[in-house]
């Protein structure tokens, strides 16, 4: 995050012209500023609260596909907040305030009244700000008033944390788009393309429908987008879905508010760039006499069955030989190229009989894969991580949950 705010006042300088622009795109006539543009609760949004986030978030260089729409939510987000850290009696006083402003100044290495003058460079005002803080620490202290003795962390969910599957890579997609109008006179039309679009099978059907109807810049190319994109760089609306989706599968249709879009995944990879000789391996081996039997195709279907982990692979031993059964450790790129290429398609406590070797029928189980390296974090530090993982998902649960509750309307 560091990184991302180091060249603040540079962006925000460099980001007057296009902040302007955004705050002086035309509002629906008969609207000032001030006038209300949603209530939640009893909650007032007003056009120029909307228009400050715009340019606040332009600030911190947070992107949306519709900027408007994101403030909006955002700040409706935080209204459900706060209403529902006051049921708790949860308050913010000036000394906790000034903390918060200042640790979050702090994140681009200026302080409270730096980030305040480069704000203000924006017009972004200091009351903005400080409702942004605010808000922030009334849901952080509800969350942690109600919600952790509903988490839970075991040993086995701190042995899974370790394990390198669950460390996160970054997922890229290739997508297509197409953009449609969202004007009353296209209504008949565009909903009869929406049919094609949702009707399309394949790449080509989708590429073909973007070169007669979308808006998009990219109708030449059938709506081909030619660059790999980082998912995290989308807005939520579109990420969560395309992260989620299979090629050739069809998302939408978005409201961008400008234009209803289409995305459909042409292909999507994740990368954790960790070099196997830091990718440490623990699991079993056992040989059952007799190679590729029906007797020990049996017996592996009952290991599958009923091992839940390393430790129970050994009464599945007994009656053979001492060597039978052996458990090993080491980096991947130290095992045999037999072995690895098996334990590569495992997860932890996953069975594969898939290989005789000299008539045994080789049956490995993947315990454990980790990643070694120094400064290598405490079973303690893993827990809290684990924690911190659940609770925010709790957090994110109960947030859309007082979202659908909240009395929610625009003006």
């Amino acid at each position: 995050m560091r990184s991302g705010f180091r060249s603040l006042r540079e962006r925000i300088v460099m980001g007057i012209a296009a902040i302007l622009l955004v705050m002086s795109a035309p509002i629906a006539e008969a609207q000032s500023p001030f006038s209300t543009a949603r209530k939640v609760n009893d909650r007032v949004i007003t056009n120029f609260d909307i228009e400050q986030r715009i340019a606040f978030m332009t600030a911190l260089n947070v992107g949306a596909a519709d900027m408007r729409a994101e403030a909006i939510e955002r700040l409706t987000e935080e209204a459900v907040q706060r209403d529902y850290a006051r049921r708790l009696n949860i308050r913010v006083d000036r000394d906790d305030l000034t903390d918060g402003m200042a640790e979050f100044a702090s994140r681009a290495d200026m302080s409270t009244e730096e980030f305040l003058a480069a704000l203000r460079e924006v017009g972004v005002d200091r009351e903005t700000f400080e409702g942004f803080v605010e808000a922030g620490l009334m849901w952080r202290r509800a969350v942690g008033r109600t919600l952790p003795p509903l988490v839970s962390v075991t040993d086995s969910d701190v042995a899974r944390a370790r394990d390198v599957a669950a460390i996160l890579g970054r997922q890229r997609v290739l997508i297509s788009e197409i953009f449609l109008p969202t004007d009353p006179e296209f209504a008949e039309a565009v909903a009869q393309i929406m049919d094609m679009i949702e009707a399309a099978r394949g790449v080509e059907e989708f590429s073909q429908i973007a070169r007669e109807f979308s808006l998009a810049g990219t109708r030449d190319q059938g709506g081909r987008v030619p660059d790999w994109i980082p998912v995290e760089n989308l807005p939520g609306q579109i990420s969560g879905p395309l992260a989620a989706a299979r090629p050739g599968q069809i998302v939408g249709p978005v409201d961008l508010g400008q234009a209803i879009a289409y995305f459909q995944l042409r292909a999507s990879d994740s990368t954790r760039d960790i070099p196997p000789d830091q990718v440490f391996l623990t699991y079993k081996r056992l040989l059952l006499p007799g190679g590729d039997t029906a007797e020990n195709r049996a017996r592996v279907t009952q290991i599958r069955a009923e091992v839940r982990h390393c430790e129970g692979l050994g009464r599945f031993a007994r009656g053979l030989s001492e060597d039978a059964l052996v458990e090993r450790e080491a980096f991947v790129n130290e095992i045999s190229g037999a072995d690895a290429v098996e334990l590569a398609r495992l997860d932890r406590n996953e069975i594969s009989a898939n290989r005789t070797e000299n008539g045994q029928l080789v049956v490995l189980m993947l315990c454990s894969r980790e990643l070694q390296f120094e400064d290598r974090p405490s079973d303690r530090r893993m827990e809290d991580m684990v924690f911190d993982r659940r609770l925010g998902a709790m957090a994110d649960l109960k947030l859309q949950e007082l979202i659908a509750d909240a009395d929610i309307r625009d003006y």
